[in-house]
C-alpha cells in the first residue's frame, strides 16, 4: 500500500459497521471485484464464472441491496437461492469457478433495505469496504479495487489491462458499449443515451479540460490507497461514481484505458432516480430520436476552452479582467460577459486569491485551479451556460453548429451507428467480441 495511514485512518473511522473480518488471510487472491445486485437473475452467477475464467484468482464480492421503496420483499430471494446452491468454501464465501471465489454479502437480510437516498453507492461502498479490508489483512495482493454491475460482461483482459497502467493514476475508467436486447426501441433509446455521454466527453476533451473521462459504475477501478483517502464511495442513490471519480481525481490523473469494451445491456430501469435506466426510459418514450434536445449546445464548451485557456493569466492579473481576456480570444462580448458572470458568482476571486497564495509558480497555481474547478463544478459551468440562453440541442441539429465535437471521419452526424463506430475508433476501444454492428 503506498498510504497505509490513509487506510488505517479509513478502517477506523469510516468503513461501514459490522462488516467481516479478512475471508481468507494468507493471499489468496490478486483481484477484487464488487458487484451489487438489486433484483437480478441468478444467470449473473454463471455469467461472472464464464467471464471471469484464466484471469487469476479473483474475490467477487457480491453485495444484494434493496430500497425501501420496493414493495417486493422476495425481489433477490433467486439470486440468493441460486448462491446457496454453489459449492462452500467458508461462511458467505463459495467457489465459483477455478481461481474464483465469491463472498455474498446479504446487505438487505443484515441491514434491512436501503435507504432509498442511499441506495446503489451505499451498496458499491460496503462492497468496496470488503475488499479494502481483505487487502489491509492481506486476504488480496492486488492494489485494485474494481467495481462493476450486474449487467455487465467483462472482457477475458479486463484485469490484466490495470497491470500496464500508469503507476500515478488514482483510478481506470474501462471502454463500455451498450449491447443491444430484446426490446428495439429501448435498443435505440440506449445508442441514443450513449452518444449523449460521449458527446460531453468530447467537449471536456475540446476544452482541454482534466476531467474528461467517463462515469460509469460498471466500468471503473480505484486504487485501494486513493479509495481509503477520499473515505470511499458516497452513499447516494446516483452518481456515486461521479463523485467518487471527482474525488480521487485530485490525487493523481484518471487513466482512460483502450480495448475491448465492457458490454452493458441495453434495458429500462427504474433501480436509480437518474442515470442510464431512467434516462433511457425517458428517450424511449419522447418521440423521433434525432429531434430530442439530448446534447449541450457546442457553444458551452467553446467558452469553456477559452475559459480554461485565460486561467494562467490571472495568476498575475486581476480576475475583472477575464471579460476582456475572454473576448481578445476571440468571444463575444456578450459570451465573454456571460462566462466571468457565471465564474464570478462561483466565487471565482476568492479562488484566484487562493491559488496565488498556495501557488507559488504557474504549475502550481494551476493544480491549485483544478483541485476548485473540478468535474463537479465543471459540469456546474456547462449547466449555468445551459439556463443562461445555451440549450441542448437534438442530434439532428449539431451538424449546422460550431465547434464540431465529433471526430473527423466520412458519416453523417446523425447516422448513430456510424457516429458510435467513429467514436470507438478515436478512441481505441473495440465491441465487446458477442457483439456485432448487425445486432442493433
Amino acid at each position: 500500500m503506498r498510504n497505509d495511514i490513509a487506510l488505517s485512518r479509513y478502517l477506523q473511522r469510516h468503513i461501514e459497521p459490522d462488516l467481516p473480518d479478512c475471508l481468507s488471510p494468507g493471499g489468496r487472491w490478486h483481484n477484487s471485484l464488487v458487484v451489487p445486485a438489486y433484483g437480478e437473475s441468478p444467470e449473473l452467477l454463471q455469467q461472472l464464472a464464464v467471464t471471469l475464467a484464466n484471469t487469476g484468482a479473483t474475490l467477487v464480492i457480491l453485495v444484494l441491496n434493496r430500497p425501501d421503496t420496493e414493495p417486493d420483499e422476495a425481489v433477490n430471494q433467486s439470486l440468493r437461492d441460486a448462491v446457496a446452491t454453489l459449492p462452500g468454501v467458508a461462511p458467505a464465501l463459495y467457489r465459483l469457478g477455478p481461481d474464483i471465489d465469491l463472498f455474498c454479502y446479504d446487505l438487505e437480510r443484515l441491514a434491512g433495505p436501503t435507504p432509498a437516498k442511499q441506495g446503489v453507492g451505499l451498496a458499491r461502498k460496503t462492497g468496496c469496504d470488503i475488499a479494502l479490508r481483505c487487502k489491509a489483512q492481506g486476504a488480496i495482493l492486488g492494489d485494485w479495487i474494481c467495481c462493476t454491475d450486474a449487467d455487465a460482461l467483462l472482457p477475458r483482459d479486463y484485469f490484466a489491462r490495470l497491470e500496464s497502467i500508469d503507476p500515478a493514476a488514482t483510478a481506470a475508467v474501462f471502454p463500455f458499449e451498450h449491447t443491444p436486447g430484446v426490446d428495439p426501441n429501448c435498443n435505440k433509446a440506449t445508442a441514443l443515451y450513449e452518444l449523449r455521454l460521449h458527446y460531453y466527453v468530447l467537449g471536456l476533451e475540446y476544452a482541454a479540460s482534466p476531467s474528461a473521462w467517463h462515469a460509469l459504475g460498471s466500468c471503473l477501478a480505484v486504487r485501494a490507497d486513493a479509495y481509503a483517502q477520499v473515505r470511499g464511495f458516497p452513499r447516494r442513490a446516483g452518481a456515486e461514481d461521479f463523485y467518487l471519480l471527482n474525488k480521487v481525481s485530485k490525487l493523481g490523473p484518471v487513466a482512460r484505458l483502450r480495448g475491448e469494451a465492457i458490454g452493458l445491456r441495453s434495458r429500462p430501469s427504474r433501480r436509480v432516480p437518474f442515470g442510464t435506466g431512467p434516462a433511457v426510459k425517458d428517450i424511449a418514450a419522447s418521440g423521433p430520436l434525432e429531434k430530442q434536445p439530448r446534447f449541450y449546445h457546442p457553444v458551452c464548451f467553446d467558452v469553456l476552452r477559452e475559459v480554461l485557456r485565460s486561467i494562467p493569466a490571472l495568476q498575475a492579473a486581476d480576475a475583472e479582467n477575464l471579460p476582456h481576456m475572454l473576448a481578445a480570444a476571440g468571444l463575444s462580448e456578450s459570451l465573454a460577459q456571460l462566462a466571468s458572470k457565471i465564474l464570478h458568482q462561483m466565487g471565482l476571486e476568492g479562488v484566484i486569491a487562493h491559488c496565488r497564495t498556495h501557488g507559488k509558480t504557474q504549475a502550481q497555481f494551476l493544480r491549485q485551479f483544478h483541485q476548485w474547478f473540478d468535474a463537479f463544478r465543471t459540469l456546474k459551468f456547462i449547466h449555468a451556460m445551459r439556463a443562461a440562453g445555451w440549450p441542448d440541442q437534438s442530434l439532428q441539429a449539431l451538424p449546422a453548429m460550431t465547434p464540431v465535437l465529433w471526430p473527423a471521419g466520412d458519416v453523417d452526424p446523425r447516422d448513430i451507428p456510424a457516429l458510435r463506430e467513429l467514436l470507438r475508433r478515436h478512441w481505441g476501444w473495440h465491441s465487446p467480441v458477442s457483439v456485432s454492428p448487425a445486432d442493433w
